[in-house]
């Protein structure tokens, strides 16, 4: 059997497995831990930025108030994480 046609029929059924996982919310927890990652990121790439600015952590901001902390937290309470 030709390799691209092997290669083909198990990307399509690898396609269809995990389109049947998102579709089913089989997959919203998984999608929920990947977003919350990204952005605890997202909130320390702007703490660090805040800090670069000349402010210090803990005596200008908190760091719960960094909007990328928000929309981490809202994300988690969302998914039940």
């Amino acid at each position: 059997m030709n390799p691209f046609i092997l290669f083909s029929i198990i990307l399509a059924i690898f396609a269809a497995a995990v389109g049947a996982a998102y579709t089913s919310g089989t997959l919203d927890p998984v999608i929920g831990e990947i977003a919350k990652i990204f952005l605890k990121a997202k909130a320390e790439a702007e703490v660090k930025g805040l800090q670069a600015q000349g402010l210090k952590e803990g005596e200008d901001f908190f760091k719960e108030e960094v909007p990328g902390s928000k929309q981490a937290a809202d994300i988690g309470s969302k998914f039940g994480i």
